[in-house]
């Protein structure tokens, strides 16, 4: 019983997970001007700016953590190996890809195309790696 509600539990998240993160990508300050009101109703009356530094801040090092926690766990022979190491390679790519649209869509900045060819070819190399480690594996 406990792994069924586990489960949905999961699911439930990764629901909620993929909801703020297309709010977040497609009406940043309409989110941050609603948790500004949410904020409000428990008495919290100082407001995140429009820009969100702080809050945009946290969360790419929380980010950044993630990837790094799969790059090591990934490293390390295991059933879950694959898993951890596609999910790095998504996550790095969706961070490319995400630069290149904000280069072309947004506005060009230079930071934009670096992360895109940076975060690129991190998923690229990842793929190669797993792709490697997948022939180690037969092989042995």
């Amino acid at each position: 019983m406990e792994a069924r509600i586990a489960t949905w539990v999961l699911r439930l998240l990764g629901v909620g997970f993929a909801v703020f993160g297309v709010l977040f990508a497609v009406a940043p300050d309409a989110t941050l001007a609603t948790f500004n009101r949410w904020g409000a109703w428990f008495g919290i009356e100082s407001e995140l700016p429009p820009s969100g530094v702080g809050l945009w801040r946290v969360l790419a090092v929380a980010y950044m953590v993630v990837v790094t926690v799969l790059a090591f766990w990934g490293s390390a022979p295991s059933p879950a190996q694959s898993a951890l190491l596609t999910v790095l390679v998504v996550a790095k790519a969706t961070s490319a890809l995400l630069a290149l649209g904000f280069y072309l869509w947004d506005r060009p900045l230079f930071i934009y195309l670096l992360n895109c060819v940076v975060d690129g070819s991190i998923a690229a190399i990842v793929g190669v790696c797993i792709r490697w480690l997948r022939r180690g594996a037969i092989r042995e």
